[in-house]
């Protein structure tokens, strides 16, 4: 894909994680193999830690706090699978608004000002994507390291993994415990790739798309200035006609922008709103039972530090997709009174004025409509909906505790 654009680094990292999990643009044959063949691994190590999820749920019944710990990583797994699957059946869709977003967001045709609009854009997708990624690794690499830690001291035939695998295998003895610890490591590391990878793509087209919103309305509003430019320039006997038409051209052009924004919006939302959906609803109950380990659970020093990351890591994550969701609607919507700012007072009533003011009234019409990502339609995704999960999350809490203590009692 030889195709000019900015150097961006949350670009270049979120690409680069996406590669890990074998999402992107085949050039070649060799390159498609390539790609299915990591798509393959991604979905078999999902599985792979799955499936010693579900065996640990088995054998661990009745032990409340091992349970809750396996049923919290079980809910971020089916949190891959959703995304995973999903965007494998819209991937030409997916990998089409990357290209787009490359191609039409990622150029150098802006001038002083949005160009100012876009630097401001590309710095905040840094911030947010490298705290992300921090936070997201500090959780892989604590669920990594965790049984290391726990190991030290300990004789060969006691040694710990990082998920129990209940095989009656002499899993502790060398070199089988180095085998199986790498392939649990690695397994962890491509569910942790995958959890973040797909979310990190979402954050940068959202401001990406907020942000060309937002150059729509300058383009928008400053449509009469430019027009009375030109005509300062000219003769001072300029046919009014002349202006008016050059009026609506500028205007078209920037009508155009707004259809071709639509139509990226409704491109993305389809792609997406099912991961929307599932990320909400998960996020309430994970941000509970890890709350629940952080906060109520003897653990060791690793394990607190393990689950701490993952607790911080979702938080950040429902912030960040909450936010930039709200940065698209609340820039759609003011897009109305940019039109409404831009039309020249003074514009004749001819043929390209009266068409100018007809073709206002649906273009604000429109944009009072938000472009709102939603959960499978059911609600729009703001700030609000970021309250309303902790909110959620701290009732499940309390119900959790005085499940809980009420069972201690008994």
């Amino acid at each position: 894909m030889s195709l000019k654009y900015r150097k961006d680094i949350s670009v270049s990292l979120a690409n680069f994680f996406l590669y890990v999990v074998g999402f992107w643009f085949a050039a070649n044959r060799i390159e498609e193999w390539i790609r299915k063949a990591t798509i393959f691994y991604t979905i078999v190590m999902i599985f792979f830690v799955m499936w010693l999820q579900l065996r640990g749920l088995y054998f661990s019944w009745g032990d409340f706090e091992v349970c809750i710990f396996m049923a919290c990583n079980s809910l971020a797994l089916v949190v891959d699978i959703i995304k995973i699957f999903v965007l494998f059946v819209h991937k030409k869709k997916f990998l089409s608004l990357i290209f787009d977003m490359q191609k039409n967001f990622l150029h150098f045709n802006y001038d002083r000002y949005e160009n100012f609009i876009f630097e401001n854009v590309k710095r905040v997708c840094i911030y947010f994507i490298c705290i992300f990624c921090f936070f997201s690794h500090c959780t892989v690499y604590s669920y990594i390291v965790k049984p290391l830690v726990a190991n030290i001291g300990k004789n060969k035939s006691n040694r710990e993994f990082i998920y129990n695998m209940w095989l009656d295998l002499p899993l502790t003895v060398t070199p089988y415990y180095e085998i199986t610890y790498t392939i649990q490591a690695l397994s962890v590391y491509q569910v942790g790739v995958c959890y973040f990878c797909f979310d990190n793509i979402f954050y940068i087209m959202c401001l990406h798309l907020a942000g060309q919103f937002r150059i729509l309305q300058y383009r928008f509003a400053n449509i009469s200035s430019l027009t009375k430019i030109e005509k300062n320039n000219k003769n001072a006997s300029i046919d009014e006609l002349y202006i008016s038409e050059k009026f609506y051209m500028k205007f078209k052009s920037c009508v155009q922008q707004h259809q071709a924004l639509i139509q990226y919006y409704t491109t993305f939302e389809e792609v997406f709103t099912i991961i929307t959906l599932g990320q909400v609803v998960m996020f309430s109950i994970l941000i509970c039972f890890l709350g629940y380990q952080v906060l109520l659970m003897k653990l060791t020093f690793a394990s607190r530090v393990a689950f701490v990351s993952f607790l911080m890591t979702n938080m950040c994550q429902l912030w960040l997709f909450t936010y930039t969701c709200d940065r698209v609607t609340t820039e759609s919507v003011s897009v109305a009174e940019a039109a409404y700012a831009g039309l020249c007072n003074d514009l004749p009533m001819d043929k390209f004025g009266k068409m100018i003011r007809n073709d206002l009234q649906i273009v604000i019409f429109r944009a009072r409509r938000a472009c709102s990502l939603t959960a499978c339609g059911f609600f729009p995704i703001s700030l609000e909906t970021y309250t309303k999960v902790m909110s959620t999350s701290m009732s499940y809490f309390t119900i959790l505790k005085e499940s809980n203590e009420n069972a201690a009692i008994e």
